[in-house]
């Protein structure tokens, strides 16, 4: 290819979805800095949302590729405000979430919303049903996001809707919810339940890029900054949950949610998973 990076122009949305769903992807890799060139521009840019490039085999390989003047990771003042102006967003794949919810959040009961960014799940739950008498519902957060999410609770008026950022306070934990958080982080699964003082009856984790081939990290440009994000092996990630008591109780795809990475097709997904488990001997 002639030229540098700095004349590629990204290609219309036809041809993407061509480079990362279709064979024509795996033939173009082979052209010599095309990929790059790609790469380069895509993550240079601002206002996307989910544009995936690039593989790596590890959270440090594809945190160093982060171009040096773009932040990188979620803990900054732009990626904080993001749902600022709307903090309840309701989409398809949500809704097994508060089926799920609904069921399970008795009197008392005490959830731990890990990377749950201003409270999304919350809000949006709350759209349905409210939370049942002498029930918590505590965000685990970056400092940034969680001192964010305190302004908008104060602000929408959220009772019993709590922020920190430590996954191992409050000790009570009735649910476990991740909904699409664990795939940014340098260690969740495994590492995820060794965190908590003791295991927690129900899981339910969402929004998860789960695969049958091998697992691999990218790259998320979601707009005010670019973060490592990990395509999990499905039969490695039931597996850590598996061994250590929980059985599979539900499980849905978040159509909405695919993967699409350039010059990768082999590694696209068209779907995300849910899943709900329970400890056995609970």
């Amino acid at each position: 290819m002639r030229g540098t990076p700095s004349d590629f122009r990204p290609p219309k949305r036809y041809m993407f979805t061509a480079l990362a769903r279709t064979p024509l992807g795996s033939v173009l890799r082979h052209m010599p800095f095309l990929e790059a060139a790609y790469n380069h521009r895509a993550l240079e840019r601002h206002g996307q949302s989910h544009l995936l490039s690039g593989i790596f085999s590890s959270y440090a390989q594809a945190l160093a590729a982060v171009p040096h003047d773009r932040p990188s990771g979620w803990n900054t003042e732009e990626a904080a405000a993001i749902w600022s102006d709307c903090v309840d967003p309701v989409r398809p794949g949500s809704y097994p979430l508060f089926f799920w919810l609904l069921r399970l959040l008795q009197p008392g009961a005490s959830i731990i919303d890990y990377g749950g960014s201003v409270g999304l799940t919350f809000y949006a739950y709350h759209r349905y049903a409210c939370l049942p008498e002498g029930a918590s519902w505590t965000v685990v957060e970056l400092p940034l996001i969680a001192a964010q999410g305190r302004r908008i609770a104060q602000r929408e008026g959220a009772r019993n809707l709590f922020f920190t950022t430590d996954i191992s306070a409050p000790e009570a934990c009735d649910i476990l919810l991740a909904a699409g958080s664990l795939q940014y982080m340098a260690r969740s699964v495994p590492g995820l339940l060794e965190l908590r003082p003791a295991l927690p009856r129900w899981l339910l984790l969402n929004k998860l890029p789960l695969t049958k081939r091998p697992e691999f990290w990218s790259l998320d440009n979601f707009g005010p900054a670019v973060a490592p994000y990990r395509v999990f092996n499905e039969q490695a990630f039931r597996s850590y949950f598996e061994q250590r008591g929980y059985v599979l109780r539900d499980r849905w795809h978040v159509a909405e949610l695919p993967c699409d990475i350039a010059f990768h097709p082999e590694n696209h997904l068209t779907h995300h998973i849910g899943l709900c488990l329970e400890h056995c001997s609970s």
